[in-house]
């Protein structure tokens, strides 16, 4: 890949990323919410930003817009008009391109009625903001529970060697909600030492492939008799879910229980 991809922390858990050309040094970035750090990583890497793309209209992933926009005079690429600074509104199956790198606009309603992610088939990457996180799935807000559904199952058909840059990091907290309520995994220590070693070699667990999410997410999962299973089975799930629960049923089962964990 000739990209790079600068991991940006902004606020208490939230992720910024700058994605640039390590040739040509022109850059984009995603979700800013503090412009600071974003500048910082600009100037001392000599980066010049060709636009801002924005996956929702939550302020946590949006108010450092305008102050970027005004210093820079860069195009804002956002799903919702009312986004400060939005210079070009997106919809779904658009392709934004840029000198160096492509992306399609995949909607996904559900955290948000706006929600958008950012996929590039020629480099396998995927923005997935609040839709998709690792082990986890974005709290229901405007939505509806089907909706969210309907767009976890769009990234579910994605390339499995897709690389995921998701909004926040829950990945922690995801397992324990997982092992502590939901199912019991085989490889539950492999994937608990796989996260502590991340976390401590990167202080992050960004990126994580799309393809390992397929198997273990229980979010991707709501369709897998054999993962349904699991879930019956579970201690804390007995009696709760039926075997014949729809597709729907298990989300939101699961969803609810992640609104309360």
């Amino acid at each position: 890949m000739s990209l790079n991809i600068a991991i940006i922390k902004q606020l208490t858990d939230n992720y910024s990323y700058i994605v640039y050309s390590k040739n040509s040094k022109k850059a984009i970035v995603f979700d800013p919410a503090v412009p600071e750090p974003i500048f910082d990583y600009l100037n001392i890497n000599q980066l010049s930003l060709e636009g801002i793309l924005a996956t929702h209209h939550h302020s946590d992933h949006t108010q450092g817009i305008l102050e970027i926009k005004n210093k820079l005079n860069i195009k804002v690429y956002t799903p919702n008009k009312n986004i400060d600074g939005t210079t070009h509104l997106l919809k779904e199956n658009q392709i934004i391109k840029f000198s160096f790198v492509n992306f399609k606009i995949i909607a996904t309603p559900g955290h948000t009625l706006d929600h958008v992610v950012f996929f590039s088939n020629e480099e396998k990457l995927l923005f997935s903001g609040d839709t998709l996180f690792q082990y986890g799935c974005g709290r229901i807000f405007e939505g509806t529970y089907e909706q969210m559904l309907m767009s976890l199952n769009k990234l579910k058909s994605l390339p499995s060697n897709t690389k995921v840059y998701c909004g926040h990091e829950y990945t922690y907290k995801n397992l324990e909600f997982i092992f502590n309520e939901i199912v019991t995994l085989p490889d539950k220590n492999k994937i608990l030492l796989d996260y502590t070693n991340i976390m401590n070699k990167l202080g992050t667990s960004m990126p994580f492939e799309l393809g390992q999410q397929k198997n273990h997410n229980p979010f991707l999962n709501c369709d897998n008799i054999q993962y349904q299973k699991k879930i019956i089975d579970f201690p804390k799930n007995k009696g709760k879910i039926s075997s014949s629960a729809s597709e729907l049923e298990f989300f939101t089962y699961i969803r609810e229980k992640r609104n309360k964990y």
